[in-house]
């Protein structure tokens, strides 16, 4: 069993070390093919020769790609991103991102943990009464949210809110959040998180309901469920110890999946919101065409997916014996 969690857990390593180096090369070869030149970004008119050939060779675009590839690689590895061209010319790319990247996390982790617990247990409870109205009222709102765009649903919840109530629905924080005391400062802050994770979570919450319900009802008319009942079993532990364990197999899959999705929907969140995590520092470096901070920040959502799939494989390998094979 060690020997062969072992076995499989080095060949998902070298699988994932192999995706990121593949990751990171792609990052480095679509930054390259982009237009623009770093002195005309920093310098829009009236660059002189000389001052393009000093940016250049600031930002060690003097070398030969291969240089720059090799060069690219060991800064990224080490922690180095290279040095913002427009959004602050010069500061590191790893400071700026640092805190947006904290944001994020905040926001897609709360966002993730939530849509997880509420959608499996919806979905959990709309197959266990399949057919019935819970299950129909339940059905048509998975179907509905997942189908609405993100951007959409959180554009309707700015107009609601805006025009039924007082709640904060823009920015990080009040105009007089300065002045406030630490709980009045926590409570400024949960107030304008809460609306862009409902925003985030609600068609993941459906996504979740969905597989879940889908894959209880595949178990639940399975042979062994119908021998776990004739036994006597209570209908509720039957749900419990024997359909969840095996309908959650592909939940598993999903949420690491989702991850992805989370990433990429996190930007409009942050945008309509003005939330200003890593999606808002992105849309901002794309119009500032700050290609040293775009790049870091593809590949940080990318090496995201990456290490979440890992974890998902490392549950499967626990939670499925037919993986271990």
């Amino acid at each position: 069993m060690a020997a062969g969690f072992r076995g499989y857990m080095l060949r998902r390593v070298v699988y994932v070390a192999l995706t990121i180096f593949l990751i990171l090369t792609f990052n480095y070869l679509l930054f390259r093919v982009m237009p623009g030149d770093v002195a005309r970004i920093v310098i829009p008119r009236h660059a002189t020769p000389q001052t393009i050939e000093q940016l250049h060779e600031y930002y060690g675009l003097d070398k030969d790609p291969i240089t720059q590839y090799l060069t690219y690689l060991k800064q990224t590895l080490t922690g180095e991103f290279g040095k913002s061209i427009s959004i602050a010319s010069g500061s590191k790319v790893g400071d700026i991102i640092l805190p947006y990247l904290t944001k994020t996390l905040f926001l897609v982790g709360a966002g993730t943990v939530i849509s997880i617990f509420v959608g499996v247990i919806l979905g959990r409870e709309t197959a266990w009464r399949r057919g019935k109205l819970f299950d129909k009222v339940g059905s048509a709102f998975f179907i509905t949210f997942y189908c609405m765009p993100t951007f959409l649903f959180a554009l309707v919840m700015i107009t609601l809110v805006g025009n039924i109530s007082d709640w904060p629905i823009k920015g990080e924080w009040g105009d007089n959040y300065y002045s406030l005391d630490p709980f009045g400062k926590f409570l400024d802050r949960t107030q304008h998180v809460l609306l862009p994770i409902f925003a985030l979570v609600i068609e993941t919450i459906a996504t979740f309901s969905i597989i879940t319900r889908s894959s209880l009802i595949d178990v639940l008319t399975e042979d062994y469920m119908v021998t776990a009942v004739a036994k006597g079993i209570r209908p509720r532990n039957v749900l419990r110890k024997h359909a969840m364990p095996n309908a959650l197999l592909p939940v598993v899959t999903v949420v690491a999946m989702n991850v992805g999705w989370v990433m990429s929907g996190s930007i409009m969140i942050e945008i309509i919101f003005g939330y200003q995590g890593l999606g808002y520092l992105t849309w901002t470096a794309v119009n500032a065409l700050d290609y040293p901070v775009l790049q870091a920040a593809f590949m940080l959502e990318a090496v995201a997916v990456v290490i979440a799939n890992l974890f998902a494989d490392i549950a499967l390998f626990k939670l499925d014996p037919r993986v271990k094979m």
